[in-house]
């Protein structure tokens, strides 16, 4: 896993080092595009604040599979393993401690966050909840309900968060102000180093249109000398076909990325399975770990995972397979697909049967070579 974490103060640029030399106990808002070292900077002013004097603190991230990833980046730190938790482990520690019960079975995973929000914050407003904890740090901010943030705010004395809306992966309320009332100060980032120049290209062309949207390209650091970049196109493969040609490319990138992260990326559960399912069978079944499950192995090579479960990971290639079955994924989809794709430093592939939405088959024809229309390829003819 070479450079995903800073391993000297050097390692820094300008904006990245100013954020860590603010006042320790500033409430902070981090903004920034993929790869501007967001996560990065919240461990390193998670490890300032634990080994001062604000030691009761947590680095909350939405699942396990970015707990695991980050837990990286912490034992690089000496940062403690068991200060990175859930959202879901930290409220239901706070409720289960205050003696609430709330009956959740049969619940949505939406709806349930939303009933032990609305809880706690009945506790706060009630003064039985206080700022509990020294200092919380979220990251992935931008997919709280905005009474999650609330309550961060409420039981922390000091609250920084980590955020990018054009990542946001949940359909929920927007928390953006919510989030910048809940702070002192709003930092923006705009150099990022994490995604190879024609990876830029792709992900620009999929937020085309987005007036908010700040071209990846523009600020783009990526050295794209040392790791020349590349976006592979597959399309009018089964689904088992496309777990045969990722095989077949990932046997050749371990050999050529031998200490790097290579990840697979599937819209949805389905697609994962049936992909384990083959490479299980193939020389590569013992280098697979499948993120989304309990025996989730992070110290293995080749990560397997949902779209909405990638979100603040990286990896050197990344393959998105199963594209055909994006637009089940709800009105997120767009910023799946922007995920997805900023995931990947180096190369990354896509792979699906017949069809992809509009806006990701413009994205890809405009970093494909150009190619010439005819008047008989008009009329259907080759």
């Amino acid at each position: 896993m070479s450079n995903t974490w800073w391993k000297d103060p050097s390692e820094l640029i300008g904006e990245q080092t100013k954020i860590l030399d603010l006042p320790v106990d500033e409430n902070l808002l981090i903004k920034g595009p993929p790869g501007s070292g967001k996560t990065n900077l919240l461990l390193l002013r998670a490890n300032h604040l634990f080994l001062g004097d604000k030691p009761n603190l947590y680095v909350v991230v939405f699942g396990s599979v970015l707990r695991n990833f980050i837990k990286i980046g912490g034992g690089q730190y000496k940062f403690p393993s068991n200060k990175i938790i859930t959202h879901t482990q930290l409220f239901n520690q706070i409720l289960n401690e205050y003696d609430v019960e709330l009956d959740t079975n049969g619940m949505s995973l939406m709806d349930a966050r939303k009933v032990k929000a609305s809880a706690l914050l009945h506790l706060a407003h009630d003064n039985e909840l206080g700022a509990i904890y020294d200092a919380l740090l979220l990251d992935e901010a931008q997919d709280y309900f905005p009474d999650e943030i609330r309550v961060f705010k409420a039981i922390s004395k000091t609250l920084i968060a980590a955020a990018d809306l054009r990542q946001k992966v949940f359909t929920v309320d927007d928390c953006s102000s919510e989030l910048q009332k809940s702070v002192d100060n709003i930092y923006e980032l705009n150099y990022h180093f994490r995604n190879g120049r024609e990876i830029c290209r792709l992900a620009d062309g999929v937020m085309q249109g987005k007036p908010d949207h700040v071209p990846l390209i523009t600020y783009s650091s990526y050295d794209e000398k040392a790791y020349p970049s590349r976006v592979t196109e597959r399309r009018g493969l089964t689904i088992e076909q496309q777990a045969a040609a990722i095989a077949d490319q990932i046997t050749t990138q371990r050999l050529t990325y031998p200490d790097e992260l290579i990840g697979i990326m599937c819209p949805r559960n389905e697609e994962v399975a049936s992909i384990l399912e083959y490479l299980k069978l193939t020389p590569l079944g013992s280098e697979i770990t499948h993120c989304n499950s309990k025996t989730f192995d992070p110290s293995r090579p080749v990560w397997l995972t949902t779209i909405s479960s990638a979100k603040g990971l990286e990896f050197r290639a990344a393959h998105i397979a199963g594209l055909d079955m994006l637009h089940r994924t709800g009105g997120a989809q767009r910023r799946l697909a922007f995920t997805s794709i900023t995931r990947a430093k180096t190369a990354l592939s896509i792979y699906y049967e017949k069809s992809i939405p509009g806006y990701l088959e413009s994205a890809l024809r405009k970093i494909a070579p150009p190619k010439a229309v005819t008047k008989a390829n008009i009329f259907g003819k080759d």
